[in-house]
């Protein structure tokens, strides 16, 4: 027979292990991209495209 007080948690650590093995994929993955973007505008020596600024608000009346 199975003891409940360590099933429950086994099943506890297995779910915290899970969580913690994809934050740190994740993790990888956002470095991995950083790192292919930061090669590929090396190699093209293109800048980082930025977004116009809004310029001052209008008043209407």
């Amino acid at each position: 027979m199975k003891n409940p007080a360590l099933s429950l948690w086994m099943s506890t650590a297995n779910r915290a292990a899970g969580w913690w093995m994809g934050h740190a994929t994740n993790a990888v993955r956002r470095q991995q991209r950083a790192a292919l973007a930061e090669m590929t505008r090396a190699a093209t020596g293109a800048k980082p495209k930025r977004k116009p600024r809004p310029g001052p608000k209008r008043r209407t009346r």
